[in-house]
């Protein structure tokens, strides 16, 4: 039979492994904003401040990109040199999207996981 100081245990190991995941899954979300959403933002600024929006899709002095378009995931997102209005919206809305969504995402997901830490608390 189970006593009362074991079911103690066991109600405090639920809370503590609550809290952890919490912790846990907030420092890879942060991880995550920070890879992806952070040097949107960076670049943002960068290309306001120069005030030319192309410059974080075209080639750099040299020869590579920046972040927005470095890697071959993101290569689509190269150009050559400045392009129409229309492919400047299809880049900068793509990478504008991708940020809100994951920023609203990642809210969620911590403000669920602290409403199961309240949960275990209760």
């Amino acid at each position: 039979m189970p006593t009362e100081t074991d079911t103690d245990f066991l109600v405090w190991g639920a809370r503590v492994f609550a809290l952890l995941a919490l912790l846990g899954v907030a420092a890879i979300l942060a991880a995550v904003w920070w890879v992806i959403v952070r040097p949107v933002i960076a670049e943002a600024l960068r290309a306001r401040e120069a005030g030319d929006w192309w410059l974080p899709f075209l080639p750099q002095s040299d020869g590579g990109y920046g972040p927005l378009a470095e890697n071959h995931w993101w290569s689509a997102m190269r150009a050559p040199q400045p392009g129409s209005s229309g492919g400047l919206l299809i880049r900068w809305g793509f990478w504008t999207m991708v940020s809100i969504g994951l920023t609203l995402g990642m809210a969620r997901a911590v403000w669920q996981l602290a409403r199961l830490v309240v949960r275990a608390w209760s």
